[in-house]
């Protein structure tokens, strides 16, 4: 277990996060994050589509910067619900981490994004194994690249089990594993979105799974109706959608099988996950009661939001503190490889 707020040690690569003046409380973190991504970073990748054992594909985008070879560092980003491989913390993190000289590949969960129509079943925070295979996919361009797992809300979620479900299947390269506000204890997230200062996100991410699922079934007819009406919540959905679909005896049955807070003792690599105790829907009292692995770095933040974290002061090219602190730990864990550039200062 670790404190309630990180205690940094002093240089640039631990800069302790300081939130802007103007947005001092985690709702104003995340709303203002979200609304106002700043300037997109424009990045070089080929879209490819990778097939998985059930006849479902995934999309991916590949972006290998110049003098990259077999044996330099690959990272894997994987983005929260909701979101795509698009979606700007994930382009503006990519953008990041490109400038150390890493490849890095963004991957569109089931229906995602540019990935839509191509799997006829959807995402959910316990598909670890579709994760699995696009660092196989990863593996055959660069087979003695190390691989760092990288993932922002559900994904963190994903990054994590799958980190964790390596101690028994090892995946190819994994040297490290980073989640940001990752919901670690499903059931528990489900319960906090739900408090009346909360609400408003779970209508919205309602709002957003139900017009997912109706497109979804539109464009694949012969999986039949579906039923929406008693889905009024994030649990109502997993309660009445994601456990009857996908095998599940019912929305706690697939909390306890899918969330990673009981698996990150199996964790066997370095990694860091970072969280916000004001995340207004994802809350901490998991991570503080989690079982930590002490190669498994955690900092709990009392402020920052959810993906939030916009700093009092630039971090780099912008504000964006969690993805300069993201790129530096990964810098620093990988900063004796001949090919890796020197990391902004945090």
């Amino acid at each position: 277990m670790r404190s309630d707020l990180a205690s940094p040690s002093s240089g640039p690569l631990r800069t302790p996060f300081e939130p802007h003046p103007w947005l001092p409380t985690g709702h104003l973190q995340t709303v203002v994050a979200n609304l106002f991504p700043g300037r997109r970073p424009k990045l070089v990748a080929e879209e490819h589509v990778v097939p998985l054992a059930d006849g479902d594909r995934l999309s991916v985008f590949d972006s290998t910067p110049p003098g990259w070879s077999a044996g330099h560092p690959h990272v894997l980003m994987v983005h929260g619900l909701g979101g795509c491989a698009r979606s700007s913390y994930v382009v503006r993190s990519a953008s990041r981490l490109l400038s150390l000289g890493f490849r890095v590949v963004r991957m569109n969960l089931r229906g995602a994004g540019s990935g839509f129509g191509l799997a006829r079943q959807t995402y959910h925070g316990g598909r670890s194994a579709d994760l699995r295979a696009v660092a196989a996919w990863m593996n055959r361009k660069g087979p003695s690249s190390p691989l760092a797992l990288v993932g922002f809300s559900l994904g963190g979620n994903l990054v994590l089990k799958l980190a964790a479900e390596a101690s028994d299947e090892p995946l190819p390269g994994l040297d490290a594993v980073l989640a940001a506000n990752p919901p670690i204890d499903l059931a528990a997230s489900c319960r906090y979105i739900q408090r009346p200062e909360a609400r408003l996100y779970d209508r919205n991410f309602v709002r957003l799974l139900r017009r997912m699922v109706l497109r979804h079934h539109a464009a694949f007819p012969d999986l039949g109706p579906v039923d929406l009406s008693r889905v009024g919540s994030l649990l109502d959905f997993d309660e009445h959608y994601t456990a009857p679909r996908y095998g599940f005896e019912g929305a706690d049955d697939y909390h306890r099988r899918s969330s990673a807070a009981p698996l990150l003792p199996r964790i066997g690599v370095p990694g860091l996950v970072v969280h916000a105790t004001d995340d207004p829907f994802i809350p901490s009292e998991p991570f503080r009661s989690a079982v930590v692995p002490t190669q498994l770095s955690l900092e709990l933040w009392r402020s920052g939001g959810h993906l939030g974290f916009v700093s009092r002061t630039r971090c780099g090219p912008d504000r964006r503190w969690l993805e300069a602190r993201l790129t530096a730990w990964l810098a620093a864990h990988w900063g004796e490889r001949p090919n890796v550039r020197p990391c902004p200062a945090l």
